[in-house]
């Protein structure tokens, strides 16, 4: 029994690196739509690029050039392309010079062949590249993919959903709230693709986040009970958590304890359940700020010290904030005031350096935008310069012509005049 079960995992191993590296049906792949072959190619983007070397992903996207070359599919030779420039922008963090090549390479491709999906994909691509040293070249390139896809339908544009996802997420990244909400709201009502509710439900709470950072208690009530609808209906333990968390944060701010606590509460267990220790903290800061204003000091204490454990375990520091100031009043009613005041300024410090921290994104950003309007300024100059110098030499050109014209219709005059 045990030796049967042996072969059988041994086979299903090698029939999966079979599969991974056997020849790719054509009937999958050659003379389709995007749409219709987004499953497959997602699985190639998503599961095998992130684990694959570098030889054996380019042998992959070589494949799917031959492919297309042999069925006549343009399409597909473009995206083994644009396979090879995924990998190299994921994988290649010292050579930035080689993916803008790259890019503006394909770029140019996609805008001479008018492939309007490929452009789309790589505006993307050049986004998610960018976010890394340019958060103002990014977001133009999301926006020109969102300029491009707004229109179209998921069945044309099957990652449609995602991209404004990702466009609105990086309003979030900046606590831009308005600019956030009007696209993640965007996102949470554009078709899904298959049956993927993972954008769905993400944006969904978000602009519920959003509206609770506005103060818009209410409305955010209101879009984290929608997305817990949809992940209770599809048993989304996770999602399950997260949205009664938040709902139970509404309750909080209200100062409807016994209401908030099983939120909460739920949030905690279920995060503890997939080892998720930093969304668990957050959930018990406030569970503990709850039994504080109940006068439990001493169950708020205990459960400070264990968010405390988690927030340093997790790494996830900016909760230092909002924990400090609840073990500053602990320490409070305690009668300790001079540990109450240490952790008061602590929570003030962390407090100031994420400030700062956002300041900076603030400012680096604005210099970013300043940078790119000289570089398009030098050329735009540039292009007006080459431009007149080209006419001028074009003037020179027509007049050398015209002088020439002239100086042989006065020969032939002259040579008439001679001859008669």
């Amino acid at each position: 029994m045990k030796r049967s079960l042996l072969l059988f995992i041994i086979s299903f191993i090698i029939s999966v690196q079979a599969f991974a590296l056997s020849s790719f049906p054509p009937d999958m792949l050659a003379n389709k739509t995007f749409a219709e072959r987004y499953f497959y190619l997602d699985l190639i983007y998503v599961k095998f690029m992130p684990v694959e070397d570098s030889i054996r992903f380019f042998a992959r996207a070589e494949e799917i050039r031959q492919l297309g070359k042999q069925t006549n599919d343009r399409d597909l030779e473009l995206e083994a392309d644009l396979l090879e420039l995924n990998f190299i922008t994921q994988n290649t963090f010292n050579n930035s010079k080689q993916c803008v090549n790259g890019l503006n390479r394909l770029f140019a491709i996609a805008e001479k062949e008018n492939n309007t999906i490929l452009l789309a994909r790589l505006h993307n691509l050049a986004a998610d590249f960018y976010w890394r040293t340019n958060y103002e070249k990014a977001f133009e390139h999301y926006h020109a993919e969102y300029e491009i896809i707004k229109d179209m339908s998921v069945d044309e544009y099957p990652a449609k959903q995602k991209s404004i996802y990702e466009l609105g997420n990086s309003y979030w990244f900046f606590r831009d709230y308005e600019n956030a909400m009007g696209y993640m709201t965007e996102a949470a009502g554009t078709d899904i693709f298959s049956d993927n509710l993972y954008y769905t439900l993400q944006s969904t709470n978000t602009v519920g986040l959003c509206h609770q950072q506005l103060g818009n208690l209410d409305s955010a009530d209101y879009y984290f009970h929608r997305a817990n609808s949809i992940a209770v209906t599809v048993g989304n333990d996770a999602w399950d958590g997260i949205t009664s968390g938040n709902i139970g944060y509404d309750l909080y701010q209200r100062q409807q304890y016994d209401n908030a606590l099983p939120l909460l509460q739920k949030d905690l267990d279920l995060s503890v359940k997939r080892s998720d220790y930093g969304c668990a903290s957050g959930s018990l800061i406030i569970i503990a700020e709850i039994n504080l204003a109940k006068g439990d000091i001493a169950l708020a204490e205990k459960q400070a010290k264990q968010a405390r454990e988690w927030v340093h375990n997790t790494g996830e520091y900016g909760r230092l904030k909002t924990l400090y100031a609840l073990i500053s009043r602990i320490n409070q009613e305690k009668g300790n005031e001079a540990v109450a005041s240490v952790y008061r300024d602590s929570s003030l410090m962390v407090k100031d350096s994420l400030e700062a921290k956002l300041e900076a994104l603030y400012a680096l950003r604005v210099q970013q935008k300043t940078a790119l309007q000289k570089e398009r300024e030098a050329a735009e100059s540039s292009e007006k310069a080459i431009a007149f110098f080209t006419a001028f030499l074009a003037v020179i050109a027509i007049a050398l012509i015209v002088f020439s014209v002239i100086r042989l219709v006065l020969q032939l005059k002259n040579n008439n005049t001679v001859g008669a």
